[in-house]
């Protein structure tokens, strides 16, 4: 009995083999289809896909075989992944390479073999599909070829696996590395909010202390730390709402009657601003956070309206296949905004201007969040200009 060699780029072709994590995986229908349509094709009652190690070729998929692997000393496919082309035994009886092979004297009775190496892209072979008999069998030109595109499949099939393996592997660091410079801004955030507290209360109680006699020039300074804090504090604010937007994600969801938010922001609004609410009376979905994304782009179209009192636009509808998603979209009458800063509105601590038109800061936190909301939540959001004025913006949310 011959034993195979081993490949030339042994060392090279076993870590290759390691990268795709397929040994002893679990039975996949692709490659139990191969093995099927091999066996139909070349008219086989066996048929395998094989990856060969060190030590073992282990079946991936296996038609008309009990067992699980054989030992690498007995290997046909050890000597198939050696070839450039398929590699065929008529009659292993006849063969001295194989005639006392316990494969074709044992129980097995081997009487033919025909395998196709599987090649990675960086020419290194894994193993083989092949067809195999317990009698002597020719082989035609034709279900040779067929065992070729079926050899190309399975390969296909392991590459598809392998960079599926990669690109998942690079999410989850991904995600790693997010979830840790949440937690780092989460905690830095944390930290500073009190010192600039503590620096704005100070220096509100030494500029309203008329006994120190502040020169205007240091006081005029000690207004500049006063505003620079204040805004650095609405800064972390925003900060701190929109890395915690997670927590409101975990509230439950339930009926909504969109009459209990016309009035919630009735309330709060007053006559600041004229909206009109359009579609569904109902929707489900969580209550608290709905009214939070609502009343960042109604403040929104508020704060930057050119009028005094501007005309907001809600319409809440159904849309998607089968009606499985909320539309919802809220207009206004405003300037709108300039076509080439429109991409760039959900990006964090983007703002259009430094300032509202009541002269508070932009903290370019809003759209940002509802973003990541709907990231999380699988909706998608749009925003456009409505000519000649106004502004839109449209978002789709779950319905379950």
């Amino acid at each position: 009995m011959m034993i195979a060699p081993k490949h030339e780029q042994e060392a090279a072709r076993l870590a290759a083999l390691d990268s795709y994590n397929v040994l002893d995986s679990l039975p996949e229908a692709d490659y139990d289809n191969i093995v099927s349509l091999a066996a139909t094709i070349c008219d086989m009652p066996m048929a395998l896909v094989t990856l060969v190690d060190d030590k073992r070729q282990w079946f991936k998929a296996k038609l008309g075989a009990d067992v699980e692997e054989t030992p690498i000393e007995v290997s046909f496919c050890a000597h198939a992944i050696l070839q450039d082309d398929i590699f065929m035994v008529s009659d292993t009886s006849k063969d001295e390479r194989f005639a006392d092979n316990p494969l074709v004297t044992g129980p097995f009775q081997l009487g033919f073999y025909a395998g196709v190496p599987l090649v990675n892209e960086d020419g290194l072979p894994l193993g083989t599909v092949c067809v195999l008999d317990q009698k002597p069998r020719e082989f035609s030109e034709e279900q040779q070829k067929a065992l070729s595109i079926l050899g190309q499949q399975a390969m296909r099939l392991l590459e598809l696996r392998r960079k599926k393996r990669l690109v998942q592997e690079a999410l989850e660091r991904e995600q790693h590395r997010q979830a840790e410079l949440e937690r780092f801004s989460h905690i830095a955030i944390k930290e500073l909010k009190s010192p600039m507290a503590n620096i704005a209360n100070v220096t509100r109680l030494l500029l309203a202390d008329g006994k120190l006699g502040l020169p205007d020039s240091k006081r005029k300074m000690m207004e500049k730390v006063l505003q620079s804090s204040d805004r650095l504090k609405t800064m972390l604010d925003s900060l701190w709402r929109y890395n915690t937007i997670d927590e409101a994600l975990k509230e439950e969801k339930q009926k909504i009657q969109i009459k209990s938010i016309q009035q919630h922001f009735q309330l709060s609004m007053g006559k600041k601003a004229n909206i009109k609410w359009l579609g569904l009376e109902e929707i489900y979905y969580r209550p608290q956070l709905f009214k939070r994304m609502l009343h960042k782009l109604i403040d929104n179209s508020y704060r930057y309206a050119s009028q005094e009192v501007p005309n907001i636009r809600i319409n809440i509808k159904e849309t998607g296949r089968d009606d499985k998603m909320y539309q919802i979209t809220v207009s206004d009458d405003g300037p709108g905004v300039q076509a080439e800063k429109l991409q760039t509105l959900s990006e964090l601590f983007f703002s259009c201007t430094p300032t509202d038109k009541y002269g508070k800061t932009c903290d370019g936190i809003g759209l940002a969040m509802l973003e990541k909301v709907l990231n999380k939540e699988n909706g998608k959001l749009h925003i456009s200009n409505i000519l000649p004025t106004g502004l839109t913006v449209q978002f789709t949310l779950p319905k379950a």
